[in-house]
């Protein structure tokens, strides 16, 4: 059990980390492209830093999630759980749920 919690709080913590460390990047690549003489050149940059940013922004997201669901243990967990619904509750009844 403690290397459960170990484990997860070193990946909260590297999560949060790796967001930040993209944030960073992020506003610097903001500020470079901004900073630009040529208009064309800094159209070009700003479109460029908007979709790696999102991307990196999304992929950290993504591993913040996914470390949480493996170090949790929920991915193994039947869905939707048994006790959840009543088996005597037919598809006709869905607007009572």
């Amino acid at each position: 059990m403690g290397v459960r919690i170990l484990s997860s709080t070193a990946a909260v913590f590297g999560s949060a980390a790796l967001t930040l460390a993209c944030l960073i990047a992020l506003v610097q690549g903001t500020i470079y492209a901004l900073s630009l003489e040529q208009t064309a050149l800094r159209f070009i940059a700003i479109a460029a830093d908007f979709v790696v940013g999102t991307s990196a922004l999304v992929g950290c997201i993504y591993l913040a999630t996914h470390l949480a669901v493996r170090f949790v243990g929920v991915g193994q967990a039947e869905f939707p759980p048994a006790d959840t619904y009543s088996s005597n509750v037919s598809s006709g009844d869905s607007p009572k749920i």
